[in-house]
This record gives structure tokens, C-alpha cells and sequence, in this order.
């Protein structure tokens, strides 16, 4: 038997893209912490299902994509290459990418639920592959993951990229408390985003919130950006951000560069002393409908506009209590946020407040009086923030308006009513501001992005406060008092 010398012949590969040992260990790792993935795959009848699975979970894994040629892979198999081919050309898919590109739990995320809607959604095909009968091919009901058309394919990845965009960005948010980073065990990160994302109702709070909260620091920049501080004085310091003009045209001349780097050092740059005023946080109340008539998008929106807003609050260093509530025999749901609450802590907070539905009727009176007896009970000077959001109507006793009028002005109460197609009638005598919302909501995002500006920023800037000015001590000659005429 003569002996064959050279390179062994090339195998071909089940997996229709250019990958390690590595990518197939960390496709491993994962699924024992996926069991929605793990379930999916042993499930299919298919046996080329699982194949597919990785040849998907290393599309969205890797920093480079690539796939093999064609006469490479096993040809049972060159149908998924069809269909990845397609996938990579879409951008839908690259957007997707910046989700879960070396993010194994994001990563194993989006392959279970692109899988699932491909193994699982009916395909865009002719009526003639469609209406095939038994006798002559494929029923209709057995079409196969790669017989996807290209627009199926594009619209999979637009909802698995906006599902999984909404519940990253929500966990992420409140994952992490102030000083923290985002750090949470990878099976317990993959199992919230999962029941986010499988949850309808929490999907769509999810994917609000993110929206209103970038709204919602967007409007704030802006305004941050027309504001202006007061100008009190000049004094000697090394910010150069207030350094005045005189001071920075010695960093533009060459000659000059090495002075003005001295003054920075020792602190003897010319800068504006501005005017801080430093008072303590203004604790925020959320009150939300939670009775049978706000089911649905009212609820969505109540919900995702109100933690939009608790997390901002909560960034600033302020307190947070959402008062959930319904009919008078209903229980309050109340969820405390401290600005000090560890992440793991805070989010599950934040799922108690987005899952927690009571149904019934509608009552005013029993919410307010809980927030009144708090803010009684903890004396705080600083003032307090209401936010209350109802569809319904209901009557408050003449005795209890009084009562929080009269703890309004002690207490420095500003609230802002919120109506869901309806009229404030019995609110509008006790609200700083009213707003009104048709059923369909149409104008809702504007108003949860105005929040942020109007409701978080008066917060700052209301109630009585002291005009005195920071003034540097007289029997100290302050910076330009030798440019003063003396004095007779």
C-alpha cells in the first residue's frame, strides 16, 4: 500500500462561520445559564437546529465576523450559510451587534429570541411554497428557518434589537447604585433582562423608560446649556474653566504658555467666584393609578415616565417613594428608593413597581393622606415634590383640601397632577400645575421628557430661600480692591 504524503484534506464544518476553540467554550459556557436557550435546542426536532443556535450566537458574539466558503461547510448546513449571509448584509443586524458583541448574557439573549421567532413565526413565501400539499413537498406548517425571506429576516432583528435594547439599558440603569459599577452575576443579569423581555407589559415599560430617560437628559442639557450663574466676585484659584479672559490669552501666547501653566499650579489664576446655592435634596412622591380602568398603555406609560423620573431624582441625591394605589379597600403599594441603595437592591424595587397591578376602582384620598402623614412625620425643610398621575374621577372632601392646603404652604408641597383623559376636578384646587392627556396618549412623550426640566429643576429653585450671597470676609482685601479709589 503506497503511503499519501502532504497536508491532511480539509473537513468540512457544520458551522457556517470562521471560528475558535474559544468561541465554542464560551457558546458552552452559556447555555447552563440560559435555559430558555437551552430548551429552545433540545427541543427542535431539527438536529441541525443547534448548529444554527451557535452559527447565530457567534454573529452576535464576535468582534469579527466572517464566514467560511461555501464548499467548506457540510452541505445539510449551507442553508444556514444562506441565510447568515443575508444576516451580516442587513443592518438591522450590525445594529443588533452593538448590543451584544462580547456580552455572552446579551449575546445568548438575542439568540434565543431571534431562534425562537425564526423557528417559530410563519414565513413571507410564494403562495406556490406555501400551498404545497403532502403529496407533493412540504406541508405549510413545516418551512424552515432558512427558507426566511430577507424581510422576515430584517424584521426579527429590528424587535430583538429593540426588546433587548429596553432591557439592557433599564438593568443597567438600575443595577448599578451611585459609585457603583454595573457588576451583577452573568445568570441573574441574563434572567432579569429574559423576564423582561418575555413579559409583554414589562417590555413595553422597558423600552419607555429608556426612551424618557434619554429625553429626559437630553431636555435637561439643553436647558443646562442656556442657564447662567451669577457672578459674585474674583478670586485667585486654578479652575480654568472660570478663568477669565485675561488669564487664558497668556496660554496663547508662547512666550506667555509657561506663566499661565504657573499659576494654574499654584492656584493663582483670576476666576469668576460664581453663586452655588447648597441646600438639602427635595424628597419626590410618585403617586400612580393602578385601578382596573389604567390597564394598558395608560399603565405603560404611568409606569415608565415615573421611573424615568425616580432615576434622575435619584441621581441628584433625592429621596423616592412610589405610592401605588386604587380603590379605598385596596392596600397602597409603597416602594422607598434611597439614593444609598445598593443595585441588586434597586432593581428589584424597580420590578416590584413595573410588575404590581391592583385593578378596581379609584380613590384619591387614601394616597395623598399617606403622603402627607410621611412628610408630617419626617419634618423636612427643603420642601417636597408630588407627582400624580389618574384617569379617573373622585371627590375629595372639603375638610381634607383644606388640610393639605394648610400643610402645603407650611410643608413647601408642589404637585403636579397629571389627568389620562379626564378632568382635575377635585385635584386642581390643590395642584401647582395640571396636565391633561388624551386616551391615545399622543402627547405623552413630550410631556414625560419635560419633566425632567420642569418638574426636577422648579424643584431646585422653589420655596423660600435666603438671598444672601457667598461674600468673601471684608477684613480680607479681596483681589481687585487695590484698583478701588480709597476711601475719604
Amino acid at each position: 500500500m503506497a503511503a499519501v504524503f502532504g497536508p491532511p484534506g480539509s473537513t468540512l464544518s457544520r458551522s457556517a462561520l470562521v471560528h475558535d476553540p474559544f468561541d465554542r467554550e464560551a457558546f458552552e459556557e452559556v447555555l447552563p445559564r440560559a435555559p430558555g436557550l437551552r430548551l429552545l435546542l433540545e427541543s427542535s426536532k431539527d438536529p441541525g437546529t443547534k448548529d444554527l443556535g451557535f452559527d447565530l450566537f457567534c454573529s452576535f458574539y464576535k468582534y469579527f465576523v466572517k464566514l467560511l466558503p461555501a464548499d467548506q461547510v457540510i452541505e445539510e448546513c449551507r442553508g444556514h450559510r444562506d441565510l447568515l449571509d443575508r444576516a451580516l448584509g442587513l443592518r438591522e443586524h450590525e445594529k443588533l451587534r452593538a448590543w451584544t458583541r462580547l456580552k455572552s448574557a446579551e449575546t445568548a439573549l438575542a439568540t434565543e429570541l431571534v431562534l425562537d421567532l425564526l423557528l417559530k413565526e410563519p414565513t413571507a413565501e410564494p403562495e406556490t411554497a406555501r400551498g404545497q400539499t403532502p403529496e407533493t413537498g412540504t406541508l405549510p406548517d413545516e418551512s424552515t428557518v432558512e427558507e426566511a425571506s430577507t424581510e422576515r429576516l430584517r424584521e426579527v432583528l429590528r424587535d430583538v434589537r429593540g426588546d433587548l435594547e429596553g432591557a439592557v439599558e433599564l438593568v443597567a440603569a438600575w443595577s448599578a447604585g451611585p459609585g457603583e459599577e454595573t457588576h451583577l452575576p452573568p445568570e441573574m443579569k441574563l434572567q432579569l433582562m429574559r423576564n423582561l423581555v418575555r413579559n409583554p407589559r414589562l417590555r413595553r415599560i422597558a423600552r419607555l423608560f429608556g426612551r424618557y430617560r434619554r429625553m429626559g437628559l437630553a431636555d435637561r442639557e439643553a436647558k443646562a446649556l442656556l442657564a447662567s450663574e451669577e457672578v459674585v466676585d474674583f478670586v485667585q484659584g486654578g479652575e480654568v474653566a472660570r478663568a477669565l479672559a485675561a488669564e487664558l490669552a497668556n496660554f496663547a501666547m508662547r512666550e506667555r504658555e509657561d506663566l499661565f501653566y504657573s499659576k494654574v499650579v499654584q492656584h493663582q489664576l483670576l476666576v469668576y467666584e460664581l453663586w452655588q446655592r447648597h441646600e438639602r435634596p427635595r424628597p419626590v412622591y410618585l403617586c400612580l393609578d393602578n385601578s382596573g380602568s389604567m390597564s394598558g398603555e395608560k399603565e405603560v406609560w404611568a409606569k415608565a415616565s415615573a421611573l424615568a423620573l425616580a432615576h434622575m431624582a435619584l441621581q441628584h441625591g433625592r429621596p423616592v417613594e412610589i405610592v401605588l394605589f386604587g380603590d379605598a379597600a385596596d392596600p397602597l403599594r409603597i416602594v422607598s428608593f434611597d439614593p444609598r441603595d445598593k443595585g441588586p437592591t434597586r432593581l428589584e424595587k424597580v420590578l416590584d413597581v413595573a410588575s404590581y397591578f391592583l385593578g378596581g376602582g379609584t380613590d384619591f384620598q387614601k394616597p395623598l393622606s399617606h403622603v402627607l402623614d410621611t412628610i408630617l412625620a419626617g419634618h423636612e425643610a427643603s420642601g417636597n415634590d408630588l407627582l400624580f398621575v389618574s384617569d379617573g374621577l373622585c371627590p375629595l372632601p372639603e375638610a381634607f383640601v383644606r388640610r393639605f392646603l394648610e400643610a402645603k404652604g407650611r410643608h413647601n408641597i408642589r404637585l403636579t397632577t397629571v389627568v389620562i383623559g379626564g378632568e382635575a376636578f377635585s385635584l386642581a384646587p390643590i395642584s401647582d400645575s395640571v396636565h391633561r392627556l388624551e386616551d391615545d396618549l399622543e402627547a405623552g412623550d413630550e410631556l414625560a421628557a419635560q419633566f425632567a426640566s420642569t418638574f426636577l429643576e422648579r424643584a431646585s429653585g422653589a420655596g423660600p430661600r435666603s438671598r444672601t450671597r457667598p461674600r468673601a470676609d471684608r477684613t480680607q482685601p479681596l483681589v481687585f480692591d487695590h484698583f478701588l479709589p480709597e476711601e475719604p
